[in-house]
């Protein structure tokens, strides 16, 4: 069965907390309320921050904000941002080559499959979450 990580879990309960506070939140106050690994949670808010769904802001009263609306960030570009791969199966990754390639019979059905997860994951968004 398909599953999120733990990681794109916790980003998702992240920018949930984020688009429902409306306000600068700490990472700290993210996993305390969340009862997730702070150490955990400031990894994954940089990484949301390198991709640009987040702003961080300095100083006494600094932390974290959406920088996009919730609408404009889907389920897939969570994804994107914290997993190197969120490939179905081997054939469908684009760093994977599967040494059954040139025998396989599900290559095909499983590229469809893949662009079908894609679409769904492309269609979720954080506003749809909250």
């Amino acid at each position: 069965m398909l599953r999120l990580s733990k990681r794109v879990e916790y980003g998702l309960i992240a920018l949930q907390q984020l688009a429902r506070s409306g306000d600068v939140l700490t990472a700290r106050e993210i996993a305390d309320e969340n009862d997730i690994s702070y150490d955990l949670v400031a990894k994954i808010m940089q990484d949301l921050k390198r991709d640009g769904m987040i702003l961080s802001q300095q100083g006494v009263r600094g932390g974290y904000s959406l920088m996009l609306a919730p609408q404009q960030i889907s389920v897939s570009r969570v994804i994107d941002a914290l997993e190197e791969d969120s490939s179905i199966t081997e054939c469908t990754s684009e760093s994977e080559c599967c040494s059954r390639e040139a025998v396989c019979t599900i290559k095909g059905p499983m590229h469809k499959l893949q662009e079908q997860v894609e679409q769904v994951l492309n269609s979720v968004t954080i506003a749809q979450l909250l």
